[in-house]
């Protein structure tokens, strides 16, 4: 099984159309069985979508409309042309940068059998910066039901939306689920940081993939001051993480998207791992 999460910065990013043009053929060449997106925008004002039919879209709520420079909606007809099927699901979050619609989404080569979001922060204005969310899919592989995650959380620190209460209503929602799950995407939480959020995930239970792979290298997900870290003054972090339930062996741990392993398209680089 191969995974991928990415917080993909979209729309946002300088010469965009090129970048997501990259990350889709990227997707083609590696055959990827799930990723997860985060930051994964669209313009607000945009038009709608006017058909998702054909596309293999499911959605979580059917309130979301999904407008025509959705980020993973260009993804999909990118692989629907080349022949590569995936199905996906986004939500939005918050107003990003006062103009986008501001989601996070998951692909997948299997059908969902459940798909589930639910808010991470106590606030839910659409407005405030400081909203969080996961959303997830149930799918069946090899003949086991696994949940799969993206998930944007906040900063250990925050006064008004603490890491640590995110995490607790993570735990509550998986705490008696016997299917594996896997938590995928930008925790800003770095990993060298000891007893905050990276020391509270890892001592409530999550096994970081990064840490049972047999091959790895040295998992920096940042380089460089990026929005939401900029008064922090860290400019090399490891803070995008596939994490799961399990303590089961995992061959590989690779970031890629960082101009070692692909070319960079996003603030972020992004997490490959191989079980």
């Amino acid at each position: 099984m191969k995974l991928l999460t990415c917080n993909s910065h979209s729309i946002i990013e300088k010469d965009y159309d090129n970048k997501l043009r990259y990350f889709a053929q990227w997707i083609l060449d590696n055959d990827y069985d799930v990723i997860a997106v985060q930051e994964s925008n669209q313009t607000h004002d945009a038009e709608a979508v006017v058909s998702l039919e054909n596309c293999n879209y499911i959605s979580s709520n059917e309130n979301i409309v999904i407008k025509e420079d959705n980020h993973i909606f260009n993804l999909i007809k990118y692989l629907n042309e080349k022949g590569q099927k995936y199905y996906w699901t986004w939500t939005p979050i918050k107003i990003g940068y006062g103009i986008f619609d501001e989601g996070i989404g998951i692909l997948s080569k299997y059908k969902p059998l459940e798909i589930k979001e639910f808010y991470l922060s106590n606030s839910k204005a659409y407005d405030n910066y400081k909203v969080r969310k996961a959303i997830g899919i149930k799918v069946n592989i090899d003949g086991k039901d696994k949940w799969f995650y993206s998930v944007h959380a906040g900063w250990w620190n925050d006064l008004e939306e603490p890491f640590k209460m995110q995490l607790s209503k993570l735990n509550k929602r998986f705490l008696f689920e016997k299917d594996e799950v896997y938590l995928m995407g930008d925790f800003n939480n770095p990993a060298d940081i000891e007893d905050e959020g990276y020391t509270a995930l890892l001592q409530s239970g999550w096994h970081d993939t990064y840490k049972l792979a047999d091959k790895k290298d040295n998992g920096i997900t940042v380089s460089g001051l990026i929005d939401g870290w900029r008064e922090h003054k860290i400019d090399s972090m490891r803070i995008d993480f596939i994490l799961k339930n399990k303590n089961t062996p995992v061959k590989e741990s690779k970031v890629v998207f960082n101009n070692i392993n692909g070319k960079q398209i996003s603030d972020h680089f992004a997490v490959e791992i191989i079980e």
